[in-house]
């Protein structure tokens, strides 16, 4: 997702989220803003950057929750403060898409979907679950994406890895029943969008510059409008590879 379907200023978004979370957290510890920010700053660049052992199959979200608990002293499964944060996802956030942010459908973004549909394939958003769910589907609405047919959405609850960590990709596709050659990822982020390491999961890129190991490149535009070209490309490679 992000500027892949939706665009959106993501600095700003991101600013805009933790810097609300950090002041949450901090009122209902009653401890400084300050200090609060820069532990809960530690603790997402640890689950981005997936530092924990590999044994380790907690959820994000269950990662999230035991390290603010642990570093800032507060019980996020609490009822009453999970309740704060959920209805701030659900009726704050998505009153937060002013002229900074400015998340809208990013051209062509619904006429992929719909050629996508229109060929009887299967479609899920894997997008990068180091936010709750809440806040995945406010974005998503800031899209007009909210009845999109995705057949899985990731998020913080339903993942245990963030891109690009080929993990965070395998273990979705289990869900779904399928195997990495059977994949085309679409995105536009050179470095979160190809699994590391490579797991057999083909990438359309739609974002700036032509990555060499893109499978196909272009505008999201231009994958709509050229979708069969897409698929076509998709096969070359899935051959090549299997006589590689």
């Amino acid at each position: 997702m992000d500027e892949t379907l939706l665009s959106i200023n993501l600095n700003a978004f991101i600013l805009r989220y933790f810097k609300d979370v950090s002041s949450m957290l901090a009122d209902i510890g009653r401890r400084s803003r300050g200090g609060t920010m820069a532990r809960l700053g530690t603790i997402l660049v640890d689950l981005n950057a997936n530092r924990r052992s590999g044994t380790d199959n907690r959820t994000n979200l269950e990662f999230y929750r035991t390290e603010v608990e642990r570093r800032c002293g507060i019980c996020l499964s609490d009822p009453l403060i999970y309740e704060a944060f959920t209805y701030y996802d659900r009726e704050i956030l998505p009153h937060k898409n002013d002229d900074v942010i400015n998340a809208h459908a990013m051209p062509g973004a619904h006429a992929a979907l719909q050629a996508v549909q229109d060929a009887g394939l299967r479609c899920a958003l894997f997008t990068n679950p180091s936010f709750p769910q809440g806040a995945i589907e406010c974005r998503m609405g800031w899209g007009d994406l909210a009845d999109a047919p995705f057949e899985l959405v990731t998020h913080m609850g339903n993942t245990t890895r963030c891109k690009p960590d080929a993990t965070y990709y395998l273990e979705q596709l289990q869900v779904m029943g399928l195997e990495p050659h059977e994949v085309l990822m679409v995105g536009n982020d050179p470095r979160r969008d190809f699994p590391s390491p490579a797991c057999g999961i083909q990438t359309a890129y739609v974002g700036q510059g032509k990555p060499g190991r893109a499978t196909w490149h272009g505008t999201m535009e231009g994958f709509a409008r050229d979708f069969n070209a897409v698929i076509e490309a998709f096969y070359e490679h899935q051959i090549a590879d299997e006589l590689s």
